[in-house]
């Protein structure tokens, strides 16, 4: 017999998930990047890996379904790496985007079950915006 989740249920049961996945990349689930990202120096791969795993920065903007599957860092010209785009309107010099996609098993599918971490796989993937 199973027990039938209510929206907000399986709303904050994703977000559960997705953090769990932002946090701890490649154990729970799956982490890729693509080229652009790749190609950057490894300094920037881990300052940028260590402030996605760390992200919180989550409003009405980024995250409107509430579920935690996406979010924007930015490294200014100074090489500084922020989890948020300066309000003064400092000059960024690349923002990287990251999000989380929620496939059956199989990779083949969306998952029918975000909210179900036996029947859904997460990938995040990290890239640069100019990428997306």
């Amino acid at each position: 017999m199973s027990i039938e989740l209510t929206a907000e249920q399986k709303v904050e049961r994703i977000r559960t998930l997705n953090d769990l996945a932002r946090k701890n990349p490649g154990v729970a689930g799956r982490a890729v990047m693509t080229a652009g990202f790749a190609a950057r120096e490894d300094l920037d791969h881990h300052a940028a890996i260590t402030l996605i795993m760390a992200f919180n920065q989550f409003d009405e903007g980024n995250d409107p379904h509430g579920e935690h599957d996406f979010g924007a860092i930015y490294r200014l010209p100074s090489g500084e790496w922020v989890p948020r785009r300066p309000e003064d309107k400092k000059p960024i010099a690349e923002t990287i985007f990251w999000k989380i996609d929620c496939y059956d098993n199989a990779l083949e599918f969306g998952s029918e079950a975000p909210w179900d971490a036996e029947r859904t796989t997460r990938v995040l993937t990290i890239m640069l915006a100019s990428e997306y």
